[in-house]
């Protein structure tokens, strides 16, 4: 009946009537993310889990950690994050969670480093000291420096060409302030090009990279995207990593264009640094109305997917950088035999 059917209609209505299948396979697999997101993401969900909590905690101490890797500190800093990171530990212990996790281990790693910068300055922070004291008791000894920030000076560096891709890996971390001299271009570009062997799906390389320069329009695009407003002394390079979605087939590749967006976001971030330029990673989850200033403003398509602002300097003669402790292999790996 149905291949009647079909000779008997007329191949646009064909089509027409495959793009309405398409249409709401799309949306219904659109619901079945949404519906999965609010029973998991902890700004949604009434009870929080383990795991959200973990999250949440380290949000609030890694916002501690950069205010501590600022060049310029200012001192107190912190009140909202503190309010929610307390909230967090607090309700970690109620639940009777182990306080030897990592994350909440090196929360109070964290505070100590707040507390103990405030003393340096002979700086009151009373509240957080009080805390402190309470949490002092689960802090494992081996432990007091999981967290805070580490200092470095330019002439200490390694040669960041001639790292093995484990160590390339280990010395990564997000630098915040840079110095005067001009990044070379020619050093950018030729990342890019290390960037463009990323694996993508059927070969199909939807990522385009957005290379600014002007530097009113840097300012105008960090001042909109919110994040970097303490930081980026002497910016003058930014890059913003896209995918077109134009390059995607049907509802099942969806989010194709985030996976291999981040795919080619992190090689262009090892391939900076193989060129021993310093760089930060911006994220782009905007609002409604900020995603489509934000298009304005740099002009980008709709079919274009935000996926990340990446900074890009030389290295200051001395920085600070947030420790930024990453979870052991074993915590994360499900060996399925």
């Amino acid at each position: 009946m149905r291949t009647k059917i079909k000779k008997m209609l007329p191949q646009k209505a064909i089509h027409s009537l495959k793009r309405m299948k398409t249409k709401k396979q799309l949306n219904d697999l659109y619901q079945y993310d949404k519906r999965r997101f609010e029973d998991s993401a902890y700004g949604i969900r009434e009870e929080l889990t383990e795991n959200n909590l973990r999250s949440k905690i380290t949000f609030h101490y890694h916002a501690i950690e950069k205010g501590l890797s600022n060049a310029d500190i200012r001192l107190g800093f912190g009140k909202a994050a503190f309010e929610q990171l307390f909230f967090s530990m607090d309700k970690f212990i109620e639940m009777g969670y182990s306080t030897e996790d990592e994350r909440f281990q090196t929360a109070i790693s964290v505070i100590h480093k707040y507390v103990d910068m405030h003393k340096k300055y002979n700086h009151e922070v009373n509240s957080v000291e009080d805390k402190l004291r309470q949490y002092s008791k689960y802090l494992l000894k081996d432990n007091m420096d999981l967290g805070g920030y580490l200092s470095f000076t330019k002439d200490k560096l390694p040669e960041f060409s001639s790292l093995t891709f484990e160590s390339l890996a280990k010395e990564r971390f997000s630098v915040r302030e840079y110095s005067e001299e001009e990044v070379n271009q020619g050093d950018v570009m030729a990342a890019i090009q290390i960037a463009t062997e990323s694996p993508s799906v059927c070969n199909r390389q939807s990522w385009k990279v957005h290379y600014l320069k002007n530097q009113r329009l840097i300012n105008d695009v960090l001042d909109l995207q919110g994040g970097f407003r303490a930081n980026g002394k002497n910016l003058k390079d930014l890059i913003l990593v896209t995918c077109d979605t134009q390059y995607m087939n049907g509802p099942h590749e969806r989010n194709q264009a985030y996976i291999d967006g981040g795919l080619f976001a992190m090689s262009l971030l090892y391939g900076l640094e193989s060129k021993g330029l310093a760089t930060c990673t911006l994220n782009t989850n905007f609002t409604i109305e900020k995603d489509q200033k934000m298009r304005k403003l740099i002009g980008l398509s709709a079919s274009e997917n935000f996926i990340a602002f990446i900074t890009v300097g030389n290295y200051p003669k001395e920085f600070k950088v947030a420790k930024s402790p990453k979870d052991p292999a074993t915590i994360i790996t499900n060996v399925i035999v």
